[in-house]
């Protein structure tokens, strides 16, 4: 495994405990993974610089509409841009998957601990609505179940660590 992925692992596990803590994660270890991954990425030459920036404003962008749309917080985003920083292309990939079929998992545990399972239904299936009925259009929850998500970056960059070493069918086929 790259020793830039265990900062990235190490600045993840930081992460979840400050999220599950405040629900804040702080700008100073977002800002600082991003300036280490570009760093070292600039050190291996010009072309890996780019893909590490190129994965960042991807991540940040699509980590910005899921911000407007209320489903991620600022600080999941700048986490998730960071690592995708240090991870670069094809991991960053198969991070995104990871990390969204994380958050999926951890949402269900999240709302059934919270004895809210019933309530996120609802919310799910009044925005899903305009799939099942034609001409009808989503409705934002009126009340939305939120869990801490530096756990489902975090898992998603352990995913994509064990891919490297013990579990290379997480691997893939990109």
């Amino acid at each position: 495994m790259l020793p830039l992925t265990w900062v990235v692992l190490i600045a993840c596990a930081i992460a979840v405990v400050t999220d599950m803590r405040a629900r804040r994660i702080p700008n100073y270890l977002t800002l600082g993974l991003a300036v280490v991954a570009l760093v070292v990425h600039a050190r291996e030459g010009w072309q890996s610089l780019l893909v590490s920036l190129l994965m960042f404003v991807v991540v940040m962008f699509l980590g910005m509409i899921a911000f407007s749309l209320g489903w991620l917080g600022g600080g999941d985003v700048k986490l998730a841009a960071a690592a995708a920083a240090a991870l670069g292309y094809p991991d960053t990939v198969a991070f995104l998957l990871y990390m969204s079929i994380g958050g999926g998992l951890f949402a269900m545990i999240y709302a059934a601990a919270n004895g809210r399972v019933a309530l996120s239904v609802r919310n799910v299936a009044l925005m899903l609505r305009p799939i099942a009925f034609k001409g009808t259009v989503a409705v934002a929850p009126a009340t939305r179940v939120a869990f801490p998500y530096a756990t489902a970056i975090a898992a998603g960059v352990i995913a994509v660590a064990l891919s490297h070493t013990v579990a290379p069918f997480l691997r893939l086929p990109l």
